[in-house]
């Protein structure tokens, strides 16, 4: 649990990891997947399915669980070829504790420091 008093409150639907994180797509081009907002009205595994905020980009990007794996895919929420991953059964992304591993240069590479957060954070 996190130790601040406000996280128990988030209920925004929005996400941001700790770090800035990028995808590389076709052509060259990259896009800022650091920001998310939840898809509302649309679950997987009973866990709440987010999209990436992209701005004018045609890419998506969706951030979902499935068979006890929180996944970031690139194009179709129901694509099972992620680029993110961790083993989690958290109910929320922001209650995560397991280590994200990233795929780039053909492998799986652990980034223990990786989280999510929430934004947005509403106080009474």
């Amino acid at each position: 649990m996190d130790e601040d008093p406000g996280f128990q409150r988030c209920d925004s639907g929005q996400l941001t990891f700790n770090e800035e994180m990028t995808l590389h797509v076709g052509n060259s081009q990259t896009v800022n997947i650091t920001r998310y907002k939840q898809v509302y009205g649309q679950y997987a595994a009973y866990r709440p399915i987010y999209k990436a905020i992209l701005g004018r980009s045609s890419v998506e990007v969706y951030l979902y669980h499935a068979d006890g794996t929180w996944r970031l895919v690139h194009g179709y929420i129901t694509s099972t070829s992620s680029f993110a991953r961790v083993s989690d059964t958290a109910l929320r992304p922001e209650f995560i504790t397991g280590a994200w591993q990233l795929y780039y240069n053909d492998a799986w590479r652990s980034h223990n420091n990786l989280k999510l957060r929430c934004t947005g954070t509403f106080y009474l």
